[in-house]
């Protein structure tokens, strides 16, 4: 049984990452955790752990300031379609804040503003 593996050479790298010689090249790969394979058609990496590899930033900040959505967060990234996640959005009037004010001036201004 034979299947295609998607792959990305070295040089192809260094022209997304902007970077020219190939010692930066593989030093960026080694950082980024990316595996390097050698053929006879030359040096290359796995197209599906190079995307994980640029993606990684986005998806840990994603993780970070919306917790167990960020999946719908990611995918609405992939599909250009961002502005519907504004609806997706936390809406602030169902927020609870474990405050509780301590005197007159305090409680007026947390009435105001719920």
């Amino acid at each position: 049984m034979f299947f295609f593996i998607g792959r990305t050479y070295i040089k192809s790298i260094g022209e997304l990452i902007g970077r020219k010689d190939l010692i930066s090249i593989r030093r960026w790969c080694n950082k980024n955790h990316l595996q390097i394979y050698k053929d006879y058609s030359g040096e290359f990496v796995i197209e599906n752990d190079l995307e994980l590899a640029f993606e990684k930033p986005l998806i840990l900040k994603l993780k970070e300031k919306y917790g167990n959505a960020w999946i719908d967060y990611y995918q609405a990234y992939k599909k250009n379609e961002l502005i519907n996640m504004l609806e997706f959005g936390c809406d602030r009037k169902n927020v609870k804040s474990d405050y509780i004010p301590k005197g007159q001036f305090a409680s007026r201004i947390t009435r105001k503003s719920a």
